[in-house]
């Protein structure tokens, strides 16, 4: 079916006959801009979350030059993300505010006829350091939330071993891991990353963990901070990197730099088993935490995603 978003492109909704020259078009922008947000839109498709409506645009070639789909994220609260992507050879005439725009209506009038008066929150990503669609976000009422950032460490430069009075920093024991899962649930509960005993299990039998490079933080003999370790994919012409999957510290405990003494243990440990590379993956409502990292233990941004949300009552 026609619809009308902007005037430069013609619109219609999108099938499931045309997922696959809407993965080709991704490729494409992935491949022009090495941009993260493709891999953010590939791992909400891959949580087959529902899509509430999905809009092509195209050329007078009938090539598709431009999409945005709305994916249901939830009923309770409700939640709904907002995917798109422009090709550069049409950027800068507006389509991409038009598109946000046409997404965040039709958001709306599902909200209208399916939930009739609940808040719905609206979610879209913007890659930090291109301020493109993070204008245009802020122009329809978007904010930041939330920033989600990947970290590199050259392991070849030093590493500084700091140490917090009253805090030990002890290697990873399998007999205390459920003690580290509660932890960690205490420490992102809230942000809805609890983690099921079978899950945390699976993934601790998984080839790719590293119980020497994983550390936790004691005081008196209870565990209040933790980092846990792994080898991140390589690529096919690169070096293999270690990987700090999950690390945290205890509310009542943090500001005290508990969390770089234990991380500076992962990265010597790497180091120490031949590993050139380290990495991380930081979510965080402000940035801040990642300042100090690469301030006090040579962290460098690779790439970061900032989530714009808005409440539409």
């Amino acid at each position: 079916m026609d619809v009308y978003v902007e005037p430069h492109l013609s619109w219609r909704l999108l099938t499931p006959e045309d997922t696959a020259e809407l993965d080709a078009f991704r490729g494409q922008l992935d491949a022009l801009e090495e941009s993260v947000l493709t891999g953010v839109a590939a791992t909400i498709t891959d949580h087959e979350l529902t899509v509430v409506t999905a809009v092509g645009g195209f050329d007078r070639y009938q090539s598709m030059s431009a999409y945005g789909i709305v994916y249901l994220g939830g009923t309770d609260p409700l939640r709904m993300y907002l995917v798109g992507g422009v090709h550069p050879t049409h950027r800068h005439m507006r389509i991409g505010t038009a598109l946000l725009g046409w997404q965040v209506a039709q958001a709306t009038a599902w909200r209208d006829d399916h939930r009739p008066g609940e808040p719905l929150w609206l979610g879209c990503y913007a890659e930090v350091g291109r301020p493109g669609l993070d204008r245009v976000a802020a122009r329809l009422g978007f904010a930041p939330e939330r920033y989600s950032f990947d970290l590199q460490r050259d392991l070849t430069k030093p590493i500084p071993l700091p140490v917090v009075d009253g805090i030990d920093v002890e290697p990873f024991s399998t007999d205390r891991s459920d003690e580290v899962r509660c932890l960690h649930n205490v420490c992102f509960g809230d942000l809805g990353s609890e983690v099921s005993e079978d899950v945390w299990a699976e993934r601790l039998a998984g080839p790719d963990f590293r119980p020497g490079w994983s550390f936790v933080a004691t005081d008196a003999g209870r565990i209040i901070g933790y980092a846990m370790t792994g080898v991140a994919d390589a690529p096919d012409d690169g070096p293999q990197v270690g990987w700090v999957e999950r690390f945290g510290v205890h509310p009542g405990y943090r500001g005290r730099g508990i969390a770089t003494a234990i991380l500076a243990r992962c990265l010597t440990a790497m180091k120490d088993a031949g590993y050139s590379e380290a990495g991380i993956g930081i979510d965080t409502a402000d940035g801040e935490g990642t300042k100090r990292l690469c301030a006090e233990l040579g962290w460098t941004t690779r790439d970061g995603v900032a989530l714009l949300a808005k409440v539409v009552r």
